[in-house]
């Protein structure tokens, strides 16, 4: 038993090295009320593609089911208001504007040059505002939360990955940290 537990011991003290590692400090804007973001929305969403991203909500949120949630989940739920203005958390090239019923509802992907990642928004409540092939800067309107194709209730399910893209060949990547540290 002893060895069992100092071998976990070991295990668990590399794996939060690790972590510590390879996750940006990021602020987690925990307040005590479990992740719960009061952020009131406007038009400062805090930031910009250079000093690292912008919310993709303007207005208030909370955070829904993250990566895996038990059904292999690839993304973070934003839980607001259908209707809530949805932004482009980083500059980039439109790469796809699609609709699919059975899933992602209306939705598009965004290939950013500056950082390498594809991001995804889902469920909009109508098709997005921008074009297949269009530049965006991160904070320009993309559409607005909705329960589009496969969702019971209003939310942006927002997804990260890496090179060379979504279903391209990328990695899905946990996008909580950045959207903690984008959540002004």
């Amino acid at each position: 038993m002893t060895v069992s537990k100092s071998f976990r011991a070991i295990l668990l003290t590399a794996l939060l090295a690790i972590l510590v590692a390879t996750v940006p400090a990021v602020a987690t804007g925990d307040d005590g009320t479990g992740g719960i973001s009061t952020s009131p929305g406007g038009t400062d969403n805090g930031g910009d593609a250079k000093s690292g991203g912008v919310f993709p909500i303007q207005g208030r949120h909370t955070y829904g089911d993250g990566i895996g949630a038990g059904r292999g989940h690839q993304g973070q739920d934003l839980m607001a208001k259908c209707g809530k203005p949805v932004v482009a958390a980083q500059g980039g090239k439109v790469r796809l504007v699609d609709y699919q019923g059975s899933g992602a509802g209306n939705y598009l992907v965004i290939k950013s040059k500056e950082t390498g990642f594809d991001y995804v928004y889902m469920h909009l409540v109508k098709p997005p505002s921008v074009d297949r092939g269009e530049t965006v800067q991160a904070g320009d309107k993309l559409g607005r939360v909705g329960t589009t194709g496969s969702s019971s209730a209003c939310h942006l399910h927002f997804e990260m990955w890496t090179k060379p893209g979504w279903y391209r060949g990328g990695e899905v990547a946990n996008p909580k940290p950045y959207l903690k540290s984008w959540d002004r």
